[in-house]
């Protein structure tokens, strides 16, 4: 179970939303060059994540995109079911019509034990740690090899 590039942007720009104590609204231009995300593919992702209602948006002069709900209550789960679905935490891996604990694929066991991990993390991985998180690896001289703008905005915003 991987995130899709769409999950891996938002939970940048949402990073980077996050990182911005002082600011509440931000347009899809300052985002996209806030978290290194290209312009066009952002502004699908949020209008993804104003629909699971994680963000809501405003129109006209001052309008923007704001956070729906507190910050704490956003869990990166929230994020990857919102753009993604929830087909990977309950389709076969196998990609199997009937697979279920009375009639498993060989992979069954395991991958629900994995899952059932995999979405307690998730779940239990709000927001803010999330880009504590990215802000800490952003510093971290090995984190720095692969270091993108968004990494080093974010680097420099306070936690």
């Amino acid at each position: 179970m991987l995130y899709s590039s769409a999950s891996k942007y938002a939970v940048r720009a949402l990073s980077y939303m996050t990182s911005c104590e002082e600011q509440k609204i931000f347009t899809v231009d300052e985002l996209a060059k806030g978290a290194d995300v290209p312009k066009p593919y952002l502004s699908k992702i949020l209008k993804q994540l104003v629909a699971g209602k994680i963000l809501k948006s405003s129109k006209g002069p001052g309008g923007g995109y704001q956070f729906a709900r507190p910050v704490e209550k956003i869990s990166l789960y929230d994020i990857k079911v919102t753009i993604d679905g929830i087909t990977e935490f309950v389709d076969c891996v196998l990609g199997l019509d009937a697979c279920n604990d009375a009639a498993p694929c060989p992979a069954h066991y395991m991958w629900r034990d994995l899952r059932a991990r995999t979405t307690t993390a998730l779940q239990t991985t709000t927001l803010p740690y999330a880009q504590k998180i990215l802000h800490e690896k952003a510093l971290h001289p090995e984190g720095a090899k692969k270091k993108t703008k968004a990494k080093a905005t974010v680097a420099n915003k306070k936690v």
